[in-house]
């Protein structure tokens, strides 16, 4: 099996950020238990969807650039770069838009809590599709939630001006190894 970040006391940020496997892997790093729990990622690509989460979260960037895409009243726009603490509270919508590669870690609560997965029209910014799931390992249910969206041009429809997306891009997200990763080191 491919070596991915252990659960483990102490962590090395740098170190386990170069055993991560693509973006937005979101490896537990910390024992089963703790909580709030942190996860590590490095991200290259835009997030597919805008990420929203029952719980409040924290994002800790330690390296590159970004933006963190709010869809709050105000569609608030935060720059992040290396020693950033971002709060991104329960239910507000939020993407991540990495400008280099990006070692963030997410503090989260210790699953299962409840997520969703949101598409907005890049034209009008209306809501096009949600898909709403709570479980242990949340990357399957990224994946799911994407391939689904892609396979149907009805969710990728805007129902208020028409417009019709492209499929979500993954570049080189692996949520479908990591989640088998996590669910086999589970067992």
């Amino acid at each position: 099996m491919r070596e991915f970040p252990e659960r483990r006391k102490t962590l090395n940020v740098f170190k386990e950020a170069a055993r991560t496997w693509g973006s937005y892997d979101d490896f537990p790093v910390a024992p089963a238990g703790v909580d709030p729990s942190p996860h590590i990622s490095r991200n290259h690509v835009a997030q597919p969807f805008y990420l929203v989460t029952a719980q409040d979260e924290v994002l800790v960037t330690m390296s590159g650039e970004g933006e963190i895409r709010f869809k709050d009243p105000a569609r608030t726009v935060l720059t992040v770069e290396p020693g950033d603490v971002a709060y991104l509270p329960a239910r507000i919508p939020a993407r991540i838009v990495p400008r280099s590669e990006l070692v963030q870690v997410r503090l989260k609560g210790d699953p299962p809590f409840t997520e969703a997965a949101a598409w907005y029209c890049d034209n009008c910014d209306t809501l096009m599709h949600r898909v709403e799931f709570t479980g242990e390992i949340p990357q399957r249910s990224y994946w799911d939630a994407v391939a689904g969206y892609n396979a149907d041009a009805r969710y990728r429809t805007c129902a208020a001006c028409g417009l019709v997306h492209d499929q979500a891009e993954l570049g080189d997200i692996a949520w479908d190894a990591v989640a088998d990763a996590l669910e086999a080191a589970s067992t």
